[in-house]
Parts: C-alpha cells; structure tokens; sequence
C-alpha cells in the first residue's frame, strides 16, 4: 500500500527543487564567496525566517573554503567545492523538523 504525499510535503519537495535552482543560479552569477553567503542569506532569511523563528545565516570561512549555515541554533557547514547544491536539502529537513516541533 503507497501512503500519498500531504500537501505540506509535495510543497516541501516543489520548494527543495526552486530552492536548488536559485542555488544554482547564485552560483552562476559570482564566484565570490562572501558575497554569495550575504545573497543567500537575504534569500532565505525572507522565505523561511518565519518558519524559523528568525534568520537563516550564511557565513563564508575561507581557511575551510566552507559555508556555515546557522539556523534553529543549529550549525551545518558546506565545503564550497561540491557541497553547496545541498543547502536546499537541508533546508527541507529543518523545515520538515520545525513543523513537527509546532
């Protein structure tokens, strides 16, 4: 028996694959890190802050040439070589998460 998706989670799913293109076109567009972790965080601060009580920060560190993403007091760290397309993902659990917590 296949259980159906709610509608909570088809939007879920519709808003990974919008969040993984605007990612991507971020990245397409500089290729400055700093600047990429502001536009993303602007981004998804404005789309999700509510969902999260606040923000979701972005902060590059380039010893590591990673990406932190902080939100929920939770910290999540993405090398910038090949990991930054899972930042949708991501932000998909915490949501998921964050409206099993209400």
């Amino acid at each position: 028996m296949r259980l159906e998706k709610s509608t909570f989670e088809l939007q879920l799913d519709l808003d990974e694959t919008k969040d993984a293109g605007i990612i991507n076109e971020f990245l397409s567009k500089t290729k400055d890190y700093r600047e990429l972790a502001k536009k993303l965080t602007e981004h998804f601060s404005k789309k999700y802050g509510s969902e999260f009580g606040g923000s979701v920060l972005f902060e590059y560190e380039p010893t590591g040439n990673a990406m932190t993403m902080t939100c929920l007091d939770q910290d999540r760290i993405f090398d910038c070589e090949d990991e930054l397309p899972e930042i949708a993902a991501h932000l998909k659990f915490l949501r998921k998460s964050a409206a099993r917590k209400r």
